[in-house]
């Protein structure tokens, strides 16, 4: 693949490709045909996968993710396929509005269409109502998975970067429906899985309990994230920071309202196509009894679930 496919919700550099190549150390001629050939022949010899044939720009996506480390690569595709059979709620959806009825009307999820000129997308997630509940932000986090999903098949980027505006939440009341298996559930989905670079968390509020919110974020990020967090009490700071030719008119920036770009990603996660693709995505997972003896890694271990679906030897 030598061009990015082009997207009506995303849009790229004019140097992106070449950029994000360089920056793993794999923008030679012929150098990420071969490394995608080398994924894609691995895959072929995994018995316990029940897929087996991915597109290259899916694969070439997953080795950009692991900064162009095969064995990397391949951790992330072994991990996401068992995820789909460890988890299956996270993947399974049927109807996004429907499903997702309540997190649309309670605020967003809005992936900005223009890169940054690091070749950074800034994902904006926006409370917009006070009230919260544990149902609400699971079907937040699966609707986050169904996001992820769409970027693997369609996004190319350097990293990625979250906003979280929680401006408008009644942080008691977020801190109480706050699940923390689910939350590290879905961490370990969007880290480990789709092996998202995340290059910053942003977090807006002037809430006296934002600190206890972050505290429990300090618990499960990695050292390297919690650095790159970082706290605004108002969008002022973060404009400053982020840029306002990057942001949402709503966090007084100059691209289109967040909830318009919403409506859009809602338009096209719901597509006929889209939805095809991801039925067809949900054969991407494992039969356990076809994994090679030995080669259960100790990562799954500690999950919820695990053993109750994996038998290990």
């Amino acid at each position: 693949m030598d061009f990015i496919p082009e997207n009506k919700l995303l849009k790229f550099n004019p140097d992106t490709l070449q950029a994000v190549r360089k920056e793993i150390n794999l923008d030679n001629p012929g150098e990420m045909k071969q490394a995608v050939n080398i994924l894609r022949e691995w895959i072929q010899q995994q018995p316990h996968f029940k897929k087996k044939d991915f597109g290259d720009h899916l694969l070439e996506v997953v080795i950009v993710s692991g900064k162009g480390s095969m064995e990397r690569a391949k951790r992330q595709m072994d991990k996401l396929c068992t995820m789909r059979s460890l988890w299956p709620h996270f993947f399974n959806v049927e109807d996004i509005r429907t499903e997702f009825a309540d997190t649309i009307n309670n605020g967003s999820l809005a992936l900005m269409p223009n890169l940054t000129k690091e070749h950074h997308r800034l994902i904006v997630i926006n409370k917009a109502k006070p009230e919260t509940t544990s149902n609400m932000l699971l079907q937040h986090y699966r609707l986050g998975v169904c996001t992820s999903d769409y970027l693997r098949a369609n996004d190319y980027v350097n990293s990625y970067q979250y906003i979280l505006d929680l401006r408008q939440a009644n942080m008691a009341d977020f801190l109480t429906s706050f699940n923390l298996t689910d939350f590290r559930q879905i961490y370990t989905i969007l880290v480990d899985c789709y092996g998202m670079r995340i290059k910053g968390i942003h977090i807006v509020s002037n809430s006296k309990l934002i600190d206890t919110f972050i505290g429990i974020l300090k618990q499960f990020l990695k050292p390297k994230l919690i650095a790159r967090l970082r706290h605004y009490n108002d969008i002022d700071e973060l404009v400053n920071v982020i840029g306002a030719e990057y942001l949402p008119k709503e966090f007084g920036g100059t691209e289109r309202s967040i909830r318009d770009i919403q409506e859009d990603w809602i338009e096209e996660l719901s597509s006929k196509r889209n939805m095809e693709r991801m039925r067809e995505m949900r054969e991407a997972c494992t039969d356990e009894s076809l994994r090679p003896k030995g080669s259960f890694s100790e990562d799954y271990a500690g999950m919820p679930g695990t053993f109750r679906l994996l038998t290990v030897d």
